[in-house]
């Protein structure tokens, strides 16, 4: 079993965003949607919104520049990539923590980040295996422009009776 990844958060009012879960949980185990006016207002990269069905939204950089759903949280900086990349499926807990801990995690991944291009290293050996890199399907059905046959997925009989 893989080890949940920890996604550290700021709440504002913890005792509320627990109260607004309690209040949603109970909802959506009546078969009730939250319903009620919400006013829009500005949203930040990690913001985490929660809808009426109860299902909380986190949102990343493509997200609108406001929101009207009610926002209970909003994962830190330091941590917004890490987050990206978890897989589907995969769990992760959020973690509370303080403003001055938040800022401290931010100050720690910018040195981080500073640290990289001393990390860099030439490559000695650059061989690349045009073959093996096509068998390995890196990109899923690749489509070549200008080759009409992999516009689409075949079937296998398909393909068969196009050879």
């Amino acid at each position: 079993m893989a080890k949940l990844r920890h996604i550290a958060l700021i709440v504002p009012d913890p005792e509320k965003a627990a109260k607004f879960f309690e209040d949603a949980f109970d909802m959506k185990v009546a078969g009730k949607a939250r319903r009620g006016l919400y006013v829009s207002d500005g949203t930040v990269n990690g913001s985490i919104q929660v809808p009426g069905n109860g299902a909380p939204i986190v949102l990343m950089k493509d997200r609108g520049t406001s929101g009207g759903y009610p926002k209970i949280a909003t994962v830190i900086s330091a941590d917004l990539g890490r987050f990206a990349q978890t897989p589907a499926g995969h769990g992760f807990r959020f973690k509370a923590i303080g403003m001055a801990e938040a800022q401290a995690e931010f100050a720690a991944f910018a040195k981080l980040l500073h640290t990289l291009p001393d990390r860099l290293r030439d490559t000695e050996n650059f061989a690349l295996n045009l073959e093996a890199l096509q068998d390995a399907n890196v990109a899923g059905a690749a489509v070549s422009a200008i080759d009409a046959r992999t516009w689409q997925v075949l079937s296998p009989s398909d393909a068969a009776a196009q050879n």
